[in-house]
């Protein structure tokens, strides 16, 4: 994986998760727990227009954890996409999506090759709702650069079949530029 191995962690489901025993705030909780695109939220919300950096697309093969939670045999063909979400230059968090080739629509998989999209845009953009199921976050115990970083992962789904597991790590300065985008957000409505 983009970030190493995230199944030894305490993968939290939202739905009994409490932000505030963690010292979460209120917009950075919302951010983790949102059930539709990360994307469009932060764009609605805060303002935040997200570009995005695509590192490294390929076929690979998913890994069992990664398997339970799509739904398909472990060591199935899929796409695995790499990238990061940028602000104004910052990376504000980095994402890595698995993709069961099995029901991936070709003209999904170009549009993901063309790595300027992100996904849940692509999906949105292309009549399909999505739903999202085993939204789970944890605080990162880690050796790495990511060690003490928020991150959440989930499966989306839309209704022709087409799923992908997606993990995204926040660096600190989402929060940096969630709160900064925030005051000036709160001001204009004063």
């Amino acid at each position: 994986m983009f970030f190493g191995s995230l199944e030894s962690q305490n993968w939290q489901p939202v739905r009994h998760w409490k932000a505030d025993a963690v010292g979460i705030g209120r917009d950075a909780a919302a951010v983790l727990s949102t059930a539709g695109s990360l994307t469009r939220f932060l764009e609605r919300h805060f303002g935040i227009k997200l570009e995005i950096r695509l590192h490294d697309q390929f076929v690979d093969v998913a890994q069992l954890e990664e398997a339970q939670l799509l739904g398909c045999v472990a060591g199935a063909t899929a796409l695995r996409r790499q990238v990061s979400l940028m602000h104004r230059g910052s990376v504000l968090f980095d994402a890595e999506s698995v993709l069961p080739l099995e029901d991936l629509p070709a003209d999904l998989m170009r549009e993901l090759e063309e790595g300027k999209r992100p996904l849940g845009n692509l999906l949105l953009d292309r009549g399909l709702s999505l739903s999202r199921s085993d939204l789970s976050v944890v605080q990162l115990q880690s050796d790495g650069g990511i060690n003490g970083c928020w991150a959440r992962r989930s499966v989306l789904r839309s209704p022709s079949g087409t799923r992908a597991l997606v993990v995204e790590v926040f660096h600190p300065e989402m929060w940096k530029r969630l709160e900064s985008s925030s005051r000036r957000y709160s001001v204009r409505e004063s």
